[in-house]
């Protein structure tokens, strides 16, 4: 389920730096499935600048938020009226962290960029996933926020003498933590119809 989490933070942040509906976007964004690929491509120099890369980090159970009933049991959260199904929702709440990694080619590129995402989610920015599973057919939404960590800990790795030494490109990044994210799974049980007949007499 954290994949939802990662498509619907890469899908924002393209509908961040570019044009809507664009064949040929300016910034490229590269979720976490395919970011193994990237250092590949810039050994061999076949990248195409600029790029966001979106890393997640290790996630944990926030014991924080845990609880017993969510865990074990869960709510009665959806009814399907024409299967007359209940589907009790179990909740896991995790720790989720991304890092975003802007790399550019020159320093006016990358401060345009740092611009956009540090203006977004300086402040709670809130996203929402379609929970696919056993009640897809439900169109079971969940919110969630997304935040710079500390804005003290926004890191330029390079600058413009590295990368003329070294060949080394701009590179900033960004924490970015998730509020809210929670894994979900549900177990349906049937309601069972009764029908009463009253006698008058």
């Amino acid at each position: 389920m954290i994949w939802l989490y990662d498509r619907a933070l890469v899908n924002d942040i393209e509908a961040t730096v570019n044009m809507p509906d664009s064949a040929d976007p300016v910034v490229k964004v590269i979720d976490p499935e395919h970011i193994i690929g990237l250092a590949a491509q810039i050994q061999e120099d076949k990248i195409h600048l600029p790029i966001i890369a979106v890393e997640r980090k290790d996630y944990a159970i926030d014991t924080d938020r845990t609880n017993f009933t969510m865990q074990h049991t869960g709510t009665q959260a959806i009814m399907d009226k024409k299967t007359n199904m209940i589907y009790n929702e179990r909740v896991m709440p995790v720790n989720l962290q991304y890092t975003l990694t802007v790399l550019t080619s020159n320093q006016i590129d990358m401060d345009e960029i740092v611009k956009e995402l540090i203006f977004k989610y300086t402040s709670m920015y809130y996203l929402t996933i379609v929970v696919p599973y056993e009640v897809s057919h439900l169109n079971r939404k969940l919110r969630f926020g997304v935040r710079i960590e500390r804005p003290d800990a926004i890191e330029k790795r390079s600058g413009a003498s590295e990368y003329i030494e070294s060949g080394q490109l701009h590179q900033t990044s960004i924490p970015l933590i998730c509020d809210g994210a929670v894994l979900l799974s549900y177990t349906p049980h049937h309601l069972p119809r009764y029908g009463y007949e009253i006698n008058a007499e």
